[in-house]
């Protein structure tokens, strides 16, 4: 019995466990019927070899109709398959296919660590070829994405590409993510350099990509741009900037840590409560951790991760002299209204027989039948009161209105 290793790689994930029994069945009855010799309804009549040495031989016609019929097949050599009779061939791939529907009943979390696990072991052989960005296209852009740390990846990019990387282009295809015409010239040109210490968020706002644009304002210096008007505005220019970070450099997720950030955050809001341009408080902070981040490509340090995000946001808002100003124009404020709500607090005296009224004119009452509302009788008296002792009253038999 012959005993062959299978790998267990190669099998589209589109295929279901109807599929799966499917293509089993298929197999197991191609192998069947050349063993037999025999004609089946609906399968190709596979003739029977006689001579051994010819047992062996499979064409390459042959070989490609088998491969594209059954996937595992692919994932060996043409030496190894063409030295294999059919029926080997089959029992390969119906074997691999049991294996393999019997790996997909594994729980999830196993699964998941047990590849992780084979990484160590399992490389791709990158083929020499050629690539030129546009037309051709190397097979080793599609390999599965770099399961390393975020920082190894930047470091490894930054040995290999060198300071400046690649010639800068602009015809990537953002019109496929809704983002088409969000990002000017200039933009294009600074985002392709990782080293670049004049990129600006504002070269990725859409009021600055005007299709009348002359070349110099294209190449202008990003002061000369507009500035992003608000929150809305600013959203939308954080995600033109991070959509062509990662069209422009994969590898690159300095722009996501900085998404990530500004997100879990809300955008700041807790720290820019009153202030009245919180868009142009951000966008100078984004600006200022992209050039940060190229400075730090160009000393080959890793890029500023969501977590150190926070304390750069702390000093740079913190030292903010605009946001001094507000504390204090806060403070004022508040102190303001705690002297005002002093002021309007009345003072509680204590309470005397004497009719108020009439001390300002409004009782006309005869002395002795003026009663308050629950029946004492009032006296005409004056009420006027000293406020260093509010307890005595004048108690003369004048009005208040008169003598005081």
């Amino acid at each position: 019995m012959l005993l062959i290793k299978i790998r267990l790689t190669g099998l589209p994930e589109e295929m279901d466990e109807d599929d799966i029994e499917e293509v089993v069945i298929a197999s197991e009855t191609i192998a069947d019927t050349e063993i037999v010799g025999g004609r089946r309804q609906g399968h190709i009549p596979i003739p029977i070899q006689t001579d051994p040495a010819d047992a062996r031989k499979i064409s390459a016609a042959d070989l490609a109709v088998l491969k594209g019929r059954f996937p595992h097949l692919a994932d060996f050599s043409d030496s190894f398959l063409m030295s294999r009779t059919t029926d080997e061939l089959l029992r390969i791939e119906s074997t691999s296919m049991k294996l393999r529907d019997a790996e997909r009943s594994r729980d999830v979390e196993d699964r998941l660590h047990a590849n992780k696990t084979a990484l160590a072991t399992k490389t791709a052989e990158v083929m020499a070829g050629v690539d030129n960005r546009w037309n051709i296209l190397h097979e080793a852009r599609f390999l599965g994405g770099a399961a390393c740390s975020a920082q190894e990846l930047w470091s490894k990019a930054r040995a290999v590409i060198g300071i400046n990387g690649h010639p800068p282009l602009s015809n990537y295809d953002m019109t496929a993510v809704g983002l088409g015409g969000f990002v000017t010239a200039k933009g294009w040109l600074e985002i392709g350099n990782p080293a670049s210490t004049k990129i600006s968020l504002k070269l990725f706002n859409i009021n600055n990509c005007t299709a009348r644009a002359s070349a110099s304002r294209a190449a202008a210096a990003s002061d000369e741009l507009l500035e992003v008007a608000d929150l809305g505005e600013f959203k939308l220019a954080l995600r033109a900037l991070r959509t062509a970070g990662q069209f422009v450099m994969p590898w690159n997720y300095s722009f996501l840590a900085l998404e990530g950030f500004l997100l879990q955050t809300d955008f700041c809001k807790n720290e820019l409560i009153g202030d009245d341009r919180p868009a142009a408080t951000l966008t100078q902070f984004v600006d200022f951790i992209l050039q940060t981040n190229a400075d730090r490509w160009r000393d080959s340090l890793g890029f500023l991760t969501t977590g150190e995000l926070a304390a750069y946001w702390a000093s740079f808002h913190g030292a903010r002299p605009k946001a001094k100003a507000e504390a204090a124009k806060t403070s004022k404020k508040e102190a303001a209204s705690t002297t005002a709500s002093k002021k309007e607090k009345r003072v509680r005296f204590p309470w005397v027989d004497v009719c108020h009224q009439w001390n300002t004119g409004k009782c006309n009452k005869a002395p002795g039948t003026c009663t308050s509302s629950r029946g004492t009788v009032l006296r005409h008296v004056c009420d006027w009161r000293d406020l260093a002792n509010p307890a005595v009253i004048c108690g003369q038999a004048h009005k208040r209105l008169q003598f005081h």
